[in-house]
């Protein structure tokens, strides 16, 4: 049993640390795919804006609106682009803080684990020296009894 408790507490945080992975990558893949369809949202809003300017007429300064939405729209891009970073960035810190504190509780158990082995080694060879103490202790009073049942039979038989 103390062979197989380590390893797999071992087993368990690795386990653990792996799921933790798989699950910050499908964010950072989710937070992407998000990200994307933002920029396309974006993209298409820009175009629609422009195409309800020129639609107005000749008077609106149809080329300064496409580059200041153009602009604003990068803006917002960036802006997006540095938010899911910044994400990204407390997500892989607060992963490598559990990893850290997985691998904490690990060496915890572990050691855990060992104090309680040494601490059963210790009451098992007490038990052990008791056990031979009460072996030695029924041996001598089986001779006893022996003797004792010796003597009986010398009296009855006379032998």
């Amino acid at each position: 049993m103390e062979n197989n408790e380590k390893p797999r507490a071992a087993e368990d945080v690795q386990a653990a640390k792996a799921t933790a992975a798989e699950k910050l990558e499908a964010f950072k893949a989710e937070a992407g795919q998000h990200l994307d369809a933002v920029g396309t949202q974006l993209d298409e809003l820009k175009d629609k804006l422009v195409a309800q300017a020129q639609a107005f007429g000749k008077d609106i300064d149809v080329d300064g609106l496409k580059a200041k939405a153009t602009e604003h729209f990068e803006a917002a891009k960036v802006s997006t682009a540095e938010n899911l970073s910044n994400l990204q960035a407390q997500a892989e810190t607060a992963f490598a803080a559990a990893s850290a504190k997985a691998d904490e509780l690990s060496d915890v158990a572990e050691d855990k684990f060992d104090e309680l082995k040494a601490e059963a080694a210790v009451q098992l060879e007490a038990a052990q020296v008791k056990l031979d103490q009460l072996k030695a202790e029924a041996a001598v009073q089986i001779e006893e009894a022996k003797e004792k049942a010796k003597g009986v039979w010398h009296q009855l038989f006379g032998e």
